[in-house]
């Protein structure tokens, strides 16, 4: 436990940081940038989502599942090997961007940016980079490298965008502009500390053919997944107006506080859960612990955070302020995101990764109708409902399906309880905007939880008071 809670430190310590930084940004750039701009980084983003999910190609994955099956001497192939199909895409896409970067702009934003779409594809490559740089750091499993990187990143975000709304304009483009510039940054410091691995090496036709064999059946599922997650937007974007849009995304934005668990875990998570089953596939009680420790740290942290919405909230502009009562069912979101990743990963593992597709189709058909029938009537608050249930019901396929092909016995009954006073919170925040209720509700679902998972309160508690006690006397001066 010690050495899982020792890398997950190292390892999410920049996610911590990240989340500090993306919480204290929220408010600042609130006050400089409209909701109506925020709107359209929005859009920018979801158009952004959908050709990341595609230019890769599954390579990406490739590389995490074959690392440790290569010797170290021929890594460095490997990933070169991954690294050179996104690249030409990436290519064909810019092209694509600069023939018809009028239509797309009028389409996105409702008028022409010149620009816009030169950032969007210097962006794409510099993504591309970036998200090998990163999955080669994290597969080495040097956690507090990957952290100083995300940190970077974190940093140089906050302050190009800053900069350029200060000094340019207050536009949507000062965050796309900063967003751009902290990628630059982290590739930066990611590869002044793997040299060794950013040195191009020859590699032949059949070795990219073996390699896309195994990642392009991810493709169709990442751009499920993205037509799942950007449901919301697009129906916001048909139904309701670009200032309903930034409201949305605010909230999503301090929901990004909920999101530091699901990215530091899921980056210690899949390397760790690969190397446990080829040493025994037979372990199943590490999957087991893991997945009720997780789902303890989860329903606490949502249940504090939809508890004090409202306050969070007070610290936006007042144009923001409406994001309240948008923000508690999005808390659904990463959630039982982190819970099915956790429980689902017998699908990975069993290299079912069809199952990925259903999965995402049917979560997504759930999300079209939910936002069909919601947002008209309720705008951002209606999208919000429809996607965090859609995500319950992700959460439960996963799992199910997950459990057929590697049967763990995962405690699902005290997990769906659990899921069933977060959706209870979660409405009373959504309907009323009285602050002592929500806080009294949020207080109440995390004794609940306490309550529920004694022992991995217990548990946790223990192995953090001992974290500290060690770190001390390893602070301490010797004599």
């Amino acid at each position: 436990m010690k050495q899982y809670l020792k890398s997950y430190i190292s390892f999410s310590l920049g996610m911590w940081f990240r989340a500090v930084i993306s919480f204290l940004s929220v408010p600042v750039i609130s006050y400089l940038i409209i909701p109506e701009e925020f709107g359209k980084s929005a859009m920018f983003t979801m158009v952004f989502s959908i050709i990341t999910g595609f230019i890769f190609l599954g390579t990406d994955q490739s590389f995490m599942r074959f690392f440790n099956e290569y010797r170290e001497e021929e890594r460095r192939r490997l990933f070169w090997v991954c690294l050179s199909p996104s690249f030409v895409v990436t290519t064909c896409v810019s092209f694509i961007l600069f023939i018809f970067g009028k239509q797309i702009s009028l389409l996105l934003y409702g008028k022409v940016y010149p620009n816009i779409n030169l950032l969007m594809s210097i962006t794409l490559y510099l993504v591309v980079l970036q998200r090998f740089n990163q999955s080669l750091v994290r597969m080495r499993k040097k956690g507090f490298l990957y952290s100083l990187v995300d940190s970077v990143s974190a940093v140089g975000n906050l302050a190009f965008t800053l900069l350029y709304a200060l000094l340019v304009e207050r536009s949507f483009i000062a965050i796309v502009f900063g967003n751009m510039m902290g990628y630059v940054l982290a590739l930066l410091t990611g590869i002044y500390f793997g040299k060794e691995y950013w040195k191009p090496v020859r590699f032949t036709f059949s070795e990219v053919r073996a390699i896309l064999k195994y990642g392009l059946p991810f493709v169709p599922n990442l751009l499920l997944s993205w037509l799942f997650t950007s449901m919301d937007r697009i129906a916001l974007r048909r139904y309701s107006t670009m200032t309903e849009i930034g409201l949305y995304s605010a909230a999503f934005k301090i929901v990004s506080i909920m999101n530091l668990f699901q990215t530091g875990f899921s980056l210690l998570w899949m390397p760790t859960a690969y190397e446990r089953y080829e040493r025994d596939r037979g372990d199943t009680v590490f999957f087991k612990k893991a997945f009720e420790m997780v789902s303890f740290v989860l329903f606490a942290v949502g249940f504090l955070v939809v508890g004090f919405k409202d306050v969070i909230f007070l610290l936006l502009a007042k144009s923001y302020r409406p994001s309240a009562q948008i923000a508690p069912f999005l808390i659904l979101v990463p959630i039982t995101q982190l819970l099915g990743l956790t429980s689902g990963v017998g699908i990975d593992l069993t290299k079912k990764t069809y199952w990925h597709m259903v999965i995402s189709s049917i979560s997504a058909l759930l999300n079209f109708v939910g936002n069909t029938l919601l947002v008209p009537l309720y705008g951002g608050r209606g999208a919000a409902i429809s996607t965090g249930l859609s995500y319950v019901l992700y959460f439960y396929m996963r799992t199910y399906i997950s459990e057929r092909l590697f049967p763990v016995g995962y405690d699902i009954k005290r997990a769906s309880v659990g899921v069933l006073m977060m959706i209870t919170v979660s409405s009373i925040g959504t309907l009323n905007r009285n602050l002592w209720l929500n806080m009294m509700a949020g207080m109440i679902g995390l004794c609940a939880v306490v309550c529920l998972y004694k022992k991995e309160f217990a548990l946790l508690r223990k192995e953090m008071l001992s974290f500290v006690r060690t770190r001390r006397q390893n602070s301490k001066p010797t004599t």
